[in-house]
């Protein structure tokens, strides 16, 4: 009998070891469940924060217009949770070819944005830098993160007037009867 069990501690231990090696050959090497992303378009990840922020500010959005609280069930319903994901993975693709072009705007461009941006300014008009720290940790984004998406809000917009400005339409021929 002692036999016996032996071998079936042993037989236990090499399929345990065996399902490790299996679920690490599988990808299930994150076993934390801590998910960040939702997806990447080329090199572009889409954050899971940048995602339920974006589709919380549309659900808030568009409370603020009815006057009556947006359910998420009712944001599926309607297909604002699609839409999101459909914007974000549409600038993620952009972002990625702004950046395999090498398109950006330079320090003094971001920092003139930012002055602009009314939410940063105090009573005096003026840019507070203490307002546009907690207006920043109020929305869950840092400095960095903020600035980057700026960049990269700047680039697109780059990118798509290039391709709107190089795609004119035909003149209509006229007709001489």
């Amino acid at each position: 009998m002692a036999k016996r069990s032996g071998i079936g501690k042993i037989a236990m231990w090499i399929l345990l070891g065996l399902l490790f090696i299996g679920l690490g050959g599988f990808g299930a090497a994150n076993l934390s469940g801590n998910i960040r992303s939702i997806g990447t378009v080329g090199t572009k990840s889409i954050p899971v924060d940048s995602y339920a922020r974006q589709l919380q500010n549309e659900m808030q959005a568009i409370s603020s217009q009815t006057g009556q609280p947006l359910p998420f069930a009712r944001a599926q319903e309607i297909g604002l949770d699609r839409a999101v994901l459909q914007r974000l993975v549409r600038n993620r693709a952009l972002d990625h070819e702004t950046g395999e072009l090498g398109l950006s705007i330079g320090d003094e461009a971001l920092r003139n944005e930012i002055l602009q941006i009314a939410s940063f300014q105090g009573v005096n008009g003026e840019f507070d830098r203490e307002g546009y720290r907690f207006a920043l940790q109020q929305g869950g984004v840092s400095e960095a993160e903020f600035e980057i998406s700026l960049r990269e809000e700047a680039a697109r917009t780059l990118l798509q007037g290039a391709v709107l400005g190089a795609s004119k339409c035909p003149q209509p021929m006229p007709r001489h009867w």
